[in-house]
């Protein structure tokens, strides 16, 4: 590849990563945004854009997304986030530009998410917490997770983790995936009926897709233990919200952790934010002060491989879409 590539990335990559991403083409020029609104460069000039999680969480970028994924010269766009639904990524794709995401990148913290919510509920943490709150010492009646079954529908890299994280605390795992080979830390695959059936904890980490919106719906729901939780970190769509909130309503499961909503952020009129069996998280299962380190060692892989005229990772392709 020959002349200068521009690359678009955050202040904050720059900074900390730009001798790296440099070291991998000695022509390579870095552009980013500044706070007012302007930018280091032309940012018509630029070749790739590097979409890293800071872009989003500091909020002091989120002016300049839309020119970001509008670039005239973009060739490749990577993304921080591993879910792709949004329309912007399909334009992308739709011109031309070459789209790869991180996944895996955060599928630690989320397995950790879930989990923890696992044991929040299961040792009844927040009938302690609200004891202390009170200052009244009550002793409740708890339970563990040995013995119980977990059912991840959808076992790629966040399922694979939620996975391998059950299996030291002695439950059983079941996965549905669309690959027929059962990934380690599975104990089996199964249909959807059998896991709905089976599983204490119902843990969705697939991605949004035509064939999976609406997915769990009022009979899903109620092919569900009454005793089970839904817990979801995907996306809010894969669920029929007024189904499952009418499910934790009239006690035909025993509750949801959601980490995603239907419309987010979660209307303040949305019935969830006050059922005492509906857990509510502002889609933050997935941050960590890791993931920029992470989804950047990525980046720099794939950067390598454009360079060289390689196959990239996590390539998105409009079927994904």
């Amino acid at each position: 590849m020959h002349g200068a590539m521009i690359v678009a990335v955050s202040p904050r990559v720059a900074e900390r990563y730009g001798g790296r991403i440099r070291a991998v083409a000695p022509s390579l020029q870095l552009v980013s945004p500044e706070p007012g609104g302007g930018w280091t460069g032309d940012p018509d000039a630029v070749e790739v854009a590097y979409f890293s999680e800071d872009f989003w969480t500091s909020g002091r970028f989120r002016a300049v997304l839309p020119q970001l994924f509008t670039l005239p010269r973009l060739r490749w766009f990577h993304s921080f986030s591993a879910g792709v639904d949004n329309p912007a990524f399909r334009a992308l794709v739709e011109r031309g530009v070459l789209l790869t995401n991180s996944a895996g990148a955060s599928s630690q913290p989320i397995a950790q998410y879930v989990l923890g919510m696992m044991l929040r509920v299961t040792k009844r943490m927040d009938v302690w917490a609200e004891a202390q709150r009170e200052r009244v010492w009550r002793q409740v009646e708890t339970d563990e997770l040995t013995g119980k079954t977990a059912g991840i529908v959808g076992v790629g890299h966040i399922g694979g983790e939620v996975a391998r994280l059950a299996q030291p605390f002695g439950m059983r795992v079941l996965g549905v995936r669309r690959l027929a080979r059962k990934p380690r830390y599975v104990d089996e695959l199964v249909s959807l009926s059998t896991l709905l059936a089976e599983s204490d904890f119902v843990v969705l980490a697939l991605a949004l897709s035509s064939e999976t919106e609406g997915m769990i719906g009022a009979g899903e729901l109620r092919a569900m233990k009454p005793t089970a939780w839904l817990i979801n970190v995907s996306r809010g769509r894969i669920v029929d919200e007024d189904a499952l909130i009418a499910a934790l309503q009239d006690g035909s499961i025993g509750g949801a952790c959601l980490d995603v909503a239907r419309d987010e952020p979660l209307p303040e009129t949305s019935e969830l934010w006050s059922l005492p069996n509906a857990i509510v998280t502002p889609h933050n299962s997935g941050w960590s002060p890791l993931n920029l380190e992470r989804g950047t060692e990525l980046f720099l892989d794939n950067l390598a491989r454009f360079v060289g005229g390689r196959a990239l990772r996590n390539r998105v392709r409009a079927s994904d879409l």
